[in-house]
């Protein structure tokens, strides 16, 4: 199947440069970045930086993908950057990078002259990472003849659990949803589930795909900084550290289980917002360092090494749009003792193990049940993880339908 001209909106990364490990979403934009490489080799990416926009052909993108994953230093700082005064942030040095490779670059306010004097005939935009979802900036795109606009939505959190979003957060993804609707021409969903939950926020004849993400590829097992205590069954739960992930029910699963034998829980994550109640309780544990550890910095390498072999991976979280720790747990042999969620059921069938999320004695006992040996993996095949091949061939089909459409 013959590639559509794709513009890929990495703003998303853009954003997250120097400010640590990549998140879930980052991810996802960082997967679509190497797709679009693949089977585009005209492909342009549009980056919203402090100065405005900026459009940069393939060759600009891979050297920021680079200097993202660390193969390639940043370049000092041209005259913008530090006309800024943040010239030495890594993210105005990676800017200065960008602007060495744009295409065109403009202020927010000319986004339109810079798209029709760029963009190829019959471009899609991909918008992956929710960042410049808005209606003038998908406006702009569709003021282009022949330009078609494609939305991935990963979740619908802030609209239907709101106490787990800052204040202004709602409003916001109601008017990211409200601009989805209006302008663009497929909504490209990582479950049903979530597809489920949008279709009440979108027209009837909207165009939708769900396509479950892909896990991204193994990497090599990295020593820990502190030896694992081996004598101990070892539990992990791994995601950022806030309200939504529901830590709170481990520790108080922790202070039912018997003290005499206790599991170990590694906490692996880096701590979140809003949390501080939470954050307060596990820096003052009775058990924290004795049986319930904390890891805010462990690379990929380490989280394997951390992971595989354990007795569990745990996630209690209260809402999810799509969790991948329980699918990187499973592809290790590792059991995911789970939320009762229909995502968490959709993408992991019979390999987990799924409980109440606020019932902290159900946890506590399934626990101890587990360290005991009582609570054995459920029988059957090797768990088969979604890919991301799997993924990019539903959107391609769904891609070249909306680009047929567009020409006709």
């Amino acid at each position: 199947m013959t590639s559509p001209a794709l513009c890929l909106d990495l703003t998303r990364l853009l954003s997250r440069v120097g400010r640590g490990p990549l998140t879930g979403v980052d991810r996802v934009e960082r997967a679509y970045a190497d797709w679009v490489l693949g089977v585009d080799p005209g492909a342009q990416f549009l980056f919203r930086t402090s100065r405005g926009y900026l459009m940069v052909n393939a060759g600009g993108a891979r050297a920021f993908l680079a200097g993202l994953d660390g193969r390639l230093a940043w370049p000092k700082p041209d005259v913008l950057s530090r006309l800024t005064g943040k010239g030495d942030l890594a993210r105005h040095r990676a800017e200065a990078l960008l602007r060495r490779n744009a295409l065109g670059r403009c202020l927010p306010s000319s986004l339109f002259r810079l798209l029709s004097q760029t963009l190829r005939e019959g471009t899609i935009y991909l918008n992956t990472g929710h960042s410049n979802l808005t209606a003038d900036c998908l406006r702009a795109f569709k003021a282009n003849p022949d330009v078609s606009v494609a939305v991935l939505i990963h979740d619908l959190i802030p609209l239907d659990h709101p106490e787990f979003s800052r204040a202004h957060i709602p409003d916001h993804f109601r008017a990211m949803l409200g601009a989805t609707r209006d302008h663009a021409d497929l909504v490209i969903c990582n479950s049903a589930d979530t597809e489920r939950r949008l279709a009440d926020w979108m027209a009837r004849d909207k165009a939708m795909v769900a396509a479950h993400l892909g896990l991204p590829e193994l990497v090599e097992k990295q020593p820990l900084d502190r030896p694992i205590e081996t004598n101990a069954p070892r539990f992990v739960v791994l995601g950022t550290i806030e309200p939504r992930k529901n830590h709170a029910v481990l520790l108080d699963a922790w202070t039912q289980l018997p003290q005499d034998a206790l599991p170990h829980l590694h906490i692996v994550g880096q701590r979140g917002w809003a949390t501080q109640d939470l954050l307060d309780r596990l820096d003052a544990h009775p058990l924290r360092d004795v049986a319930i550890f904390e890891h805010n910095d462990l690379s990929d390498g380490q989280v394997r090494t951390l992971l595989e072999g354990a007795h569990g991976l745990l996630f209690p979280t209260l809402a999810e749009g799509f969790g991948y720790p329980p699918l990187e747990a499973a592809r290790l042999g590792t059991l995911p003792i789970c939320s009762d969620l229909p995502v968490l059921r959709e993408t992991l069938g019979d390999c987990g193990v799924y409980l109440e999320p606020l019932d902290a004695y159900s946890w506590a006992q399934t626990i101890k049940k587990r360290s005991e040996g009582s609570l054995v993996d459920t029988a059957g095949p090797a768990f088969d993880g979604p890919t991301w091949q799997a993924h990019f061939e539903a959107v391609s089909r769904a891609l070249a339908e909306i680009g047929q459409g567009t020409r006709t």
